[in-house]
């Protein structure tokens, strides 16, 4: 009986022992062992280290934070003082108002008063009553007495939507657009004149602050209805063919909205009396 012996198979890169160990232990064992207790030190240190800020760090964000305090504290009562100025200004402006409409109020009852003890006066004789009817006439066109009478009417109002327009500024009925209104109706033959209750004299001024509009030193608000006393069958009709029509359709391009309508009865305040101051020679012309 024939016995067999085993086969030992070497393995084919036992030439290289040496470099394969070195790939497959990278590291000596000795320092292998100090990293992996470093390794275990620095696992046990991880939990218990927190972050620490310097102190320089915390004193410049507490001062930072007081800065900001100060600044919303002081910007909180400048504001709060504004707005108490405005409140009080506004108050101010309503009282004054009030003030002038009670005292226009006795002006128009004095000047009612004195009409009438004129008329009572006038009335005892013929040539009284011609006085009495020549000083109406008078006050009629000076505008310091009330009239009625057929005439024209002239409504301007804002554009619907002024910041849609290629030109929001023309948009809005200015001054001037309430002065080539009234030149025109006198022109066109008007006898009387008043733009929201307020009589148009030769003396009124008609102007623009803080955009609002003033008649005789009294704010109006839109829309601006001017009312005239004339011709009825011809004063709408001049007015349109003439420079104040030629001025309102200018002005409806940039969307002012207008209306020109004949008035049947229209009436018209007194305006306000105004002295009037004439100079004087002091010398002789040489």
């Amino acid at each position: 009986m024939t016995s067999k012996k085993a086969t030992v198979t070497r393995p084919r890169d036992a030439s290289m022992s040496l470099l394969n160990n070195v790939f497959a232990n990278p590291l000596d064992p000795d320092y292998e062992r100090v990293a992996a207790t470093r390794r275990g030190a620095d696992e046990d240190e991880a939990p218990s280290r927190k972050p620490r800020m310097s102190a320089s760090l915390v004193l410049g964000m507490l001062a930072l934070g007081l800065l900001l305090s100060v600044a919303i504290v002081q910007k909180e009562g400048t504001a709060s003082v504004a707005s108490a100025e405005r409140e009080g200004l506004a108050e101010r402006i309503r009282g004054q108002e009030q003030q002038t409409e009670r005292l226009q109020d006795a002006v128009s009852s004095l000047q009612a008063e004195i009409a009438e003890l004129e008329d009572r006066q006038l009335q005892s004789s013929a040539r009284g009553q011609r006085l009495r009817e020549s000083l109406q006439n008078l006050q009629g066109s000076a505008g310091t007495a009330a009239v009625a009478g057929p005439g024209a009417s002239v409504v301007l109002d804002d554009a619907e939507h002024p910041e849609e327009t290629e030109k929001p500024e023309y948009a809005v009925v200015l001054d001037v657009d309430l002065q080539r209104v009234v030149n025109g109706l006198w022109i066109a033959g008007a006898e009387a004149i008043s733009i929201n209750d307020q009589r148009v004299t030769s003396l009124s001024p008609i102007r623009m602050a803080n955009n609002v509009i003033n008649v005789n030193g009294r704010p109006l608000s839109p829309p601006y209805e001017v009312l005239a006393i004339g011709d009825s069958r011809t004063l709408a009709s001049d007015f349109s063919e003439g420079p104040g029509g030629d001025y309102l359709r200018s002005a409806g391009k940039d969307g002012i909205r207008y209306t020109v309508r004949v008035e049947e009865s229209v009436r018209l305040p007194a305006g306000s009396s105004m002295s009037i101051s004439y100079a004087t020679a002091t010398g002789g012309v040489s």
